[in-house]
């Protein structure tokens, strides 16, 4: 089995990728949103630190971490975003971990795939036989955020300035591929990438 990170700027793609090999070549994804999610509610192993920083300010009425709240607070002050990040994770990258080994052991998928934007600041390529970068260019993902997911221009430059920049991925990762938004363009790239690892 192997372990393929897919990374890229928010807006690139890298679900539709993550999508294609899933639905095409069977793919195993590890979603590192949903463990971070899991793990930062009530009980979670990283509730406790979070709240300890942060303050009860970011709770909901029912114990909960405020989401939006926090994301506000973290997307204004890189410092708190770098905190956040520490406390989160490290424990995320175990439960990564424990996911692959089962996968492994279970040996019933080729491919184990991890989607996400910080790969780099994350330490995720330290589980991955290789990395693919998404590529995107900048105005193309703004539109996409803007259409898709409704985010002010204000909000999108807040985010790009938190992520990675693209000179950091290609000095990084040298398995790229560009998305145009030609789907069938994607699936060619793809193939080519997995014939050729």
């Amino acid at each position: 089995m192997k372990v393929i990170g897919i990374t890229g700027g928010i807006g690139s793609g890298k679900s539709l990728v993550a999508d294609i090999m899933i639905k095409k070549y069977n793919a195993h994804f590890i979603n590192t949103d949903k463990i971070a999610y899991e793990q930062m509610l009530p009980g979670g192993v990283s509730y406790k630190g979070v709240v300890d920083y942060f303050g009860k300010e970011i709770l909901n009425k029912d114990g909960t971490i405020d989401r939006g709240r926090l994301a506000e607070i973290v997307f204004n002050d890189r410092e708190k975003l770098l905190k956040l990040n520490s406390l989160t994770h490290p424990n995320v990258l175990i439960e990564v971990k424990n996911e692959i080994e089962k996968k492994r052991a279970e040996k019933n998928v080729p491919y184990c795939i991890i989607e996400t934007a910080l790969m780099i600041e994350s330490g995720y390529d330290s589980v991955c036989d290789e990395v693919w970068y998404v590529h995107c260019p900048a105005d193309i993902r703004r539109q996409r955020l803007k259409n898709s997911r409704g985010y002010s221009d204000e909000k999108i430059d807040s985010i790009f300035a938190s992520q990675s920049k693209e000179e950091d991925f290609f000095g990084k990762f040298n398995k790229v591929i560009y998305n145009d938004g030609k789907n069938e363009d994607l699936e060619k790239q793809i193939e080519d990438l997995l014939v050729c690892s």
